[in-house]
C-alpha cells in the first residue's frame, strides 16, 4: 500500500478522513459500542458529502490515484464489515420492536375490558 505522507492534496485528506472514521466506527461495532458506532457512522455521512462538494482543480497523478484506491478499498472493507456486525443486531431488534407491536395491540384488544362477575 503506498503511504499517504508521501503526497498530499486535498482530496486524498479527505479519504484518509473518511477511512480513519470507518476504522472507529468497526472499532466501535467490535466491542458491541453501537451508541459509538453511530456517531462515527453520522461523521462518516457528512464527511462524504464535504468530499462530494470539493472541487476538483487538476486530476491526480498516478501515485495519488493508486493512493486513492487503497483508501476507498480501507473505506468499502472497513464498512462491509461493520454492516456485517450490525445486521444481526438489527435483526434482533425487529423482532423485539414486532412483540412490541404484537403485545401493544393484544392490550389494545384486551386490555380495556372488564372481568365478567
Amino acid at each position: 500500500m503506498t503511504s499517504i505522507t508521501q503526497y498530499t492534496s486535498p482530496i486524498l485528506e479527505h479519504y484518509q478522513e473518511i477511512a480513519l472514521i470507518t476504522r472507529e466506527m468497526l472499532a466501535a461495532a467490535q466491542v458491541g459500542d453501537w451508541d459509538g458506532a453511530m456517531v462515527h457512522g453520522q461523521q462518516y455521512c457528512e464527511r462524504v458529502e464535504r468530499l462530494r462538494q470539493v472541487e476538483y482543480t487538476k486530476p491526480l497523478d498516478e501515485a495519488s490515484r493508486t493512493i486513492k484506491y487503497d483508501l476507498l478499498v480501507r473505506i468499502l472493507e472497513n464498512d462491509a464489515m461493520t454492516r456485517d456486525l450490525a445486521l444481526p443486531q438489527l435483526a434482533r431488534l425487529g423482532e423485539l420492536l414486532g412483540r412490541m407491536k404484537r403485545q401493544q395491540t393484544l392490550l389494545s384488544a384486551y386490555g380495556n375490558q372488564a372481568p365478567d362477575e
